[in-house]
């Protein structure tokens, strides 16, 4: 089952422009009630959507869409469960 998001920007009266990613085209536009939607985005870069996208769909946002980041290795002592 593939899920398909649904991008695009607004902007509100300050002229403040925002990215937005949600799973349905209806979610968009709710949350666009006193914003004008300016685009709608077929394919943005990964980048993108990681850094510049808020989630307005139901629920948290889809680790999909987030930036995947490493374990920090170092000092085992500085990562124990008790505290030392």
């Amino acid at each position: 089952m593939t899920v398909q998001f649904h991008f695009a920007s607004c902007k509100d009266i300050v002229g403040k422009r925002e990215y937005l990613v949600a799973e349905s085209e209806q979610s968009i536009e709710k949350y666009c009630v006193d914003k004008e939607i300016i685009a709608w985005y077929t394919n943005p870069t990964p980048i993108m959507v990681a850094h510049h996208f808020v989630w307005v769909g139901e629920g948290k946002r889809p680790p999909l869409l987030n930036i995947s980041r490493p374990h920090k290795y170092g000092d085992p002592k500085q990562y124990r469960w008790t505290p030392s």
